[in-house]
């Protein structure tokens, strides 16, 4: 067999060739079609958009096709002349995708070099120019990632499809999906984005409802009553940085993630292991989510139940300091146990949850341990304490875990639960409708300017355009940095033991100098010691919220300045902003006595304190600071690619639409088409949305 990429046949015929002259004969072919296309190449030179031509074109289009009917008469030579040998072509081995993934790969490459700290290589970058450099690199990358990202996902599983599945469930749907045919007919591939991202929020129907509640709260055994099982440990204290989520599955199972990225099914018992205290003191294994799929009649609806560790000590903190640490849920259950009162971490985690904008029920639990009279007077005594300390009216339930109670738990179950999930579905499936119909006007919008666009083309452009394409790329060069900026954040941040420890003794010598009190307590300095570490994490956070919200102004302010009404809200961030991992040490600090040592002055008081701190926690420290900054890298990697893709959903269909408002568009127009298309997009109406929808089908 000749080593070729053709396929012979070995028996020897009158006139055959041998295997070397054979091999000669295919590769010849071989090389002849490929000069062929490359002329081929030259030829339609004419009408390709590169912006960087490599002929001059002087062959008329007439000339073309002669020429392409001389292409056409060879290459069927070279097969007559292949089989003459009895020679047949191979069919091709690589697949197409993964010809165009890899130029892709090899494209970004050439893109990161255009950063300005790899452009120094040919001289210093002028500090004006390096904002907008970086807002370049991030345009192109972006636009890169999206083409990657269509043909190594939307390839197998079809956009157009998913929205098919899910038009069921209303006209918004049909419309989205009239919006995602259109967006594709005309090559609009600037909303593809914000179409996915519409279609992922409707196929995501869940209401997460969480739990928060003090240690033996009975958040745990309440679960699992409400669910009839025992997936959840009982009796043991939960690690804070491990929240549990609980959806519905046909099978029970159980899954974790870690700090350093890896997901990894569990059983049950594992699972247990993993985000208890007993199991994983102090979090050491790095455990940063867990969740279980239950097959529980009272999930299946779409409820989801997260088991949150509490916010303890946290939640007296305030909310500048606590609110990223809040679940992104869409309803909040706070236990208390029926036997206490309300406490200041009770208030501190409504006040958050109420600040957050998540709605809060009061569930008494431990019912079963109170005569009904004293139930009933519990749970009056806790509504007026909820108006006196928040002023607010707040439902409150009594509830209880154990069999002969159940009708506690089946009435919160019936009477409240579910009547707020079917009004948190209409909510959201209205919110989803106002995106959708802001998206509707903006792909008209989009179509229009093409429309125009032939009447615009030789005036001169627009003179606020140019100001607009800046601002947008300076955004999108902020917010593109920041997965890099909040990585090396997070892991100085695991470097920095010594500086805790030397912020924590300054806090410890600052309230013994203002409580007039020498004794310094193991919890404290752990608080101290807690509140370092989110002070040097915090920093970051808040640095790249401010970033956002600019990005989100930005993105408003050009889009008024366009008349347009898809635009992004400033509570986008916050709900990415939430579930940032929190640290946690596994023992605490030994006490301190400065009983005697206040008269050697401010610096010895803090030298004892740090040293003292150093000794006893010192190393283990150490060592959960590079655990969390592991914990945090992660979550910041996640974040940012959120927010990257929120950001420049926008700012790529406001940059396009600029293009074709200035005459700078190299977009293909089939006008008739066009205008078919703008007419029904713009009469659309959810009485005549089926029509509508065979309507355009029938002119695609």
């Amino acid at each position: 067999m000749p080593k070729t990429n053709l396929e012979v046949v070995t028996s020897r015929r009158p006139g055959e060739l041998n295997e070397a002259q054979q091999r000669r004969l295919a590769v010849t072919c071989q090389y002849i079609d490929k000069l062929l296309s490359s002329i081929e190449h030259a030829l339609h030179s004419a009408s390709s958009p590169s912006p960087f031509p490599r002929y001059i074109v002087d062959i008329t289009p007439a000339q073309t096709r002669v020429l392409e009917d001389h292409i056409r008469r060879i290459r069927s030579q070279l097969l007559r002349a292949l089989d003459w040998q009895h020679l047949k072509p191979e069919p091709a081995q690589i697949p197409a995708t993964r010809a165009v993934t890899t130029d892709l790969a090899f494209v970004d490459i050439a893109i990161e070099e255009l950063r300005p700290s790899y452009m120094r290589g040919s001289g210093a970058v002028p500090n004006d120019a390096v904002e907008e450099l970086n807002g370049v690199v991030h345009e192109l990358r972006t636009l890169v990632q999206g083409m990657d990202r269509y043909v190594r996902q939307e390839l197998g599983v079809n956009l157009e499809s998913r929205l098919r599945k899910l038009e069921t469930t209303g006209y918004d749907v049909a419309l989205l999906r009239l919006i995602e045919e259109l967006v594709t007919r005309h090559g609009l591939v600037e909303f593809r984005a914000r179409i996915e991202s519409l279609a992922m929020r409707l196929e995501d129907n869940n209401l997460e409802v969480a739990l928060f509640g003090r240690v033996s709260s009975g958040k745990s055994s309440l679960l699992n009553a409400l669910l009839s099982t025992n997936v959840l440990p009982v009796g043991i204290n939960p690690i804070t940085a491990v929240p549990t989520k609980l959806f519905y599955g046909p099978t029970l199972r159980a899954a974790v993630a870690f700090g350093t990225g890896r997901e990894e099914e569990v059983t049950i018992e594992e699972l247990s292991k993993l985000v208890t205290e007993q199991g994983n003191p102090g979090n050491l294994r790095n455990v940063v989510r867990a969740v279980v799929e239950v097959p529980s009649p009272r999930l299946k609806q779409g409820i989801v139940l997260v088991d949150t560790p509490g916010l303890g000590s946290l939640a007296r903190r305030g909310a500048a300091e606590t609110l990223a640490y809040l679940p992104s849920c869409d309803l909040a259950l706070l236990l208390i146990d029926a036997g206490t009162s309300l406490n200041d971490e009770d208030i501190g985690t409504l006040r958050l949850l109420y600040e957050g904008g998540i709605p809060a029920i009061v569930l008494l639990s431990k019912a079963d341990l109170l005569a009904s009279g004293d139930l009933h007077e519990a749970t009056h005594y806790t509504q007026q304490q909820l108006r006196t300390e928040l002023g607010l009216d707040m439902a409150v339930h009594a509830v209880s875990s154990l069999p002969d109670r159940a009708v506690l738990l089946d009435h919160f179950f019936e009477r409240e639960l579910l009547p707020r999930f079917t009004q948190a579905r209409a909510l959201r499936n209205g919110s989803i409708a106002r995106k959708i119909g802001a998206l509707k006007d903006a792909v008209v919008a989009a179509l229009t300017a093409i429309l125009d666009q032939t009447r615009r083309r030789g005036q001169a452009t627009p003179t606020d355009v140019h100001d607009l394409e800046e601002q947008l790329r300076r955004i999108t060069g902020e917010v593109g940095e920041q997965r890099s900026i909040l990585s090396h954040a997070f892991f100085r941040l695991a470097e920095m033991p010594q500086a805790i420890l030397s912020e924590a003794a300054e806090s410890a010598v600052t309230w013994v100098e203002e409580q007039k009190n020498a004794h310094l307590t193991a919890l404290q300095l752990s608080e101290w010691l807690h509140e370092s570490v989110w002070k040097a994490m915090a920093k970051s956070v808040e640095e790249t919220r401010a970033v956002c919200q600019r990005a989100i102004f930005t993105l408003q302010t050009v889009a008024q300045e366009m008349d347009r009404t898809d635009v992004p809200s400033p509570d986008e961030i916050e709900g990415l902003l939430r579930d940032v991992p929190r640290f946690e040490l596994a023992a605490l600090p030994e006490s301190i006595n400065l009983t005697g040592w206040a008269i050697l002055g401010r610096r010895v008081l803090r030298y004892i304190v740090r040293s003292s701190l150093d000794g006893s926690i010192g190393a283990l420290l150490k060592q959960e600071l590079h655990l969390y900054g592991q914990a945090l890298s992660q979550w910041g990697e996640q974040f940012a690619s959120k927010i990257v893709l929120l950001v420049n959903s926008y700012s790529n269909a406001y940059r396009t639409q600029l293009h074709r408002l200035a005459g700078t568009s190299n977009d293909i127009v089939d006008a008739p088409q066009l205008e078919r298309d703008l007419s029904v997009l713009k009469s659309w109406t959810a009485d005549e949305g089926a029509e509508m929808s065979n309507v355009i089908e029938r002119g695609a």
